[in-house]
């Protein structure tokens, strides 16, 4: 009886667009694969490629044996999930309370796509460093005790994060500012790869390939904005053309930065721009009005270009796919912008700093951001401590 019941709530429709948007979504981890190995050394290509294959898989067995409760389980104490979805448990038909019109095992389909994509995402600012099964255990090991204590916050209706107010509608804080940072800590703690000198490694064998998972990444960007709204709707249509908008503004904005510090454009620099777009307007596509994505694209493309610049001046560590740049600098920018513009004329209904909404929405905000990489804090003492160790050898 209770499926029955669960079948007549749920919308066929609304369920064929998740069903689809998560095939979308799922194009990411390839697309992830071609980008970082275009932006590599020939001969590390097969392995970089393997190794966001690898991450699917591996994600997606930790995600259906745990990591899916871990996240959307009861609520133990707003900040991680119980065990009662443990091993795939009563997620059958019953619709999730933030997806009520597709049943659950189509929504918890969507988020092992997020998953997946934001651990490819910090395996691939270790490229060239890390072994295809060291790498399959550390995606396993992060989606656990980093993604999901911190998807939990944003995601569940009782994180604590979502309680404060904070608004995430596609992934800009859990998936690419989780991403983003913990990426930088990997490659500290990696350390640079073996033949770089102070200036690092210039790789960038197959410009062609980067081209090729940017726009495959774009293409499942506007799958998984799109399916965020778990059905087809006006809301899901209105955060695609934000999505895409934020893209094309942003690839703009990189484009002239690199133009004024080398007077060329790079194919490479265009597609980078785009996928800061993408990530800049992640959190407020379903938020923001149209024309602000427009705003939001470019100016985070800008400031993940001046970052960049000041690691690679300052050679402050090897990030071999420049992640932490995109996708952790611009999902920073992507939180204060979704703060600041989020309107209630938009389909998400809820105004921020420059529409009257003033605190409620700016300050959950800047919260998210303060907090978003306690689980990572254990990873920055050990770096501290490594780094006196050497310092102390030196001085012997």
């Amino acid at each position: 009886m209770r499926s029955l019941q669960s079948e007549r709530r749920t919308d066929a429709g609304d369920t064929a667009w998740v069903l689809l948007a998560s095939s979308m979504a799922m194009l990411m981890l390839p697309a992830l694969g071609f980008f970082h190995a275009g932006l590599l050394r020939r001969k590390n290509i097969l392995h970089t490629i393997v190794q966001c294959f690898a991450t699917f898989g591996t994600v997606s067995i930790v995600w259906s044996l745990f990591g899916y409760s871990l996240v959307f389980g009861e609520s133990k104490g707003h900040f991680i999930g119980g065990s009662n979805h443990f091993v795939l448990m009563d997620i059958n038909k019953e619709p999730y309370v933030s997806a009520p019109r597709v049943p659950g095992i189509a929504y918890f389909f969507f988020q092992l796509c997020g998953c997946a994509v934001a651990s490819g995402l910090v395996v691939g600012a270790a490229a060239e460093r890390l072994a295809l099964f060291p790498s399959m255990i550390f995606s396993c090991v992060w989606a656990l005790i980093v993604y999901c204590p911190v998807a939990h916050w944003v995601l569940h209706e009782e994180g604590w994060l979502k309680k404060e107010g904070a608004k995430d509608f596609a992934g800009g804080l859990n998936l690419h500012l989780n991403a983003g940072f913990s990426a930088m800590i990997l490659a500290i703690v990696t350390g640079r790869r073996k033949e770089s000198g102070a200036k690092g490694v210039s790789g960038k064998h197959n410009v062609s390939f980067t081209i090729l998972g940017g726009a495959l990444l774009w293409f499942g960007w506007l799958g998984y904005s799109g399916g965020a709204a778990s059905a087809a709707n006006y809301h899901a249509a209105f955060a695609i053309v934000n999505t895409s908008l934020a893209a094309a503004t942003g690839a703009i904005g990189w484009t002239a930065l690199d133009y004024f510090y080398s007077k060329t454009i790079k194919a490479t620099g265009i597609v980078a721009g785009a996928t800061c777009g993408l990530v800049s307007i992640s959190c407020g596509c379903g938020f923001c009005p149209l024309w602000s994505s427009l705003l939001i694209g470019i100016i985070g493309a800008l400031i993940s270009r001046l970052v960049l610049h000041f690691i690679q001046v300052k050679h402050l560590f090897d990030d071999a796919a420049d992640v932490f740049a995109r996708h952790g600098i611009s999902g920073v920018w992507g939180a204060f912008a979704t703060g600041l513009w989020a309107s209630d004329d938009t389909p998400g209904l809820i105004d921020g700093a420059f529409y009257g909404g003033g605190s409620l929405l700016a300050y959950p905000m800047y919260l998210s951001l303060i907090h978003i990489s306690e689980p990572t804090r254990p990873l920055y003492i050990s770096y501290a401590v490594f780094c006196l160790k050497k310092k102390k050898k030196k001085k012997k």
